[in-house]
């Protein structure tokens, strides 16, 4: 069993956003140092291939060598300081949760999307990393119309391949890494509706403010980690979320 002690959490945050990181990792970091973790705000690049910024988070372990486990997080996802210790991941696996959009992936053996927002993992899962890593951006994308189509854009289509390929991927509990907004309108009236109408966006942020119960209440309630795709408002769900 790997000790507190010999685990990192990692929001990865390349770039001038300071408009997230901000609110998001002092919640990062109140939470490892509840459970006896390490963290670090890693602004600092690991991308000898020149990859897109979003694959430093498949390098972190090459910056930082001395951890057992490391925990991997987008800078627009907010920790819940009611956040429990972190669940076990088996050795060798990467923990993720799912995508909230499981619809557009078809490739056969990729039997549900995972989102790289939040990544688990020991030093036996690093080569699968690097593999996914190494290989780049998924040759289908999640534009394309073939049989091999996985979900999500640069580092999520091959990290997906990989981990499915060899069987290595462990479905982590979607608490840590819910996304609100994606299932607000993926479930409700799609992107298109949310892109172009203000009223269908509000009405999401008014029930989150209404003093009765609701679904959109209950779900971030129970939420671990709220990943804010989609969300310009890092103050508003840092005022709401607890």
């Amino acid at each position: 069993m790997i000790e507190a002690h010999d685990t990192i959490a990692v929001m990865v945050s390349i770039g001038n956003r300071e408009h997230l990181s901000s609110y998001t990792f002092p919640r990062l970091s109140a939470w490892a140092a509840k459970h006896g973790y390490s963290s670090i705000l890693l602004k600092k690049p690991y991308n000898p291939l020149d990859r897109p910024p979003h694959f430093n988070k498949l390098q972190v372990h090459q910056i930082l060598p001395q951890f057992k486990r490391y925990i991997i997080v987008d800078d627009d996802l907010l920790f819940s300081e009611r956040a429990p210790a972190m669940e076990e991941v088996p050795s060798g696996f990467v923990g993720a949760c799912m995508d909230a959009e499981q619809r557009h992936t078809n490739a056969a053996h990729v039997k549900w999307t995972a989102n790289t927002g939040f990544l688990v993992f020991d030093k036996q899962a690093q080569p699968l990393l690097d593999l996914a890593y190494e290989k780049g951006i998924y040759p289908y994308g999640a534009e394309d119309d073939s049989d091999h189509k996985i979900w999500g854009p640069f580092d999520q289509g091959i990290l997906n391949d990989v981990l499915f390929t060899k069987n290595k991927i462990y479905k982590l509990d979607s608490r840590w890494n819910y996304q609100p907004i994606l299932e607000y309108f993926i479930n409700g009236k799609g992107w298109d509706k949310w892109k172009s109408n203000r009223l269908f966006r509000l009405k999401y942020y008014v029930s989150l403010l209404l003093p009765f119960a609701n679904q959109n209440k209950k779900n971030i309630r129970n939420a671990y980690g709220l990943h804010l795709i989609r969300g310009p408002y890092p103050s508003f769900f840092s005022k709401i979320f607890k």
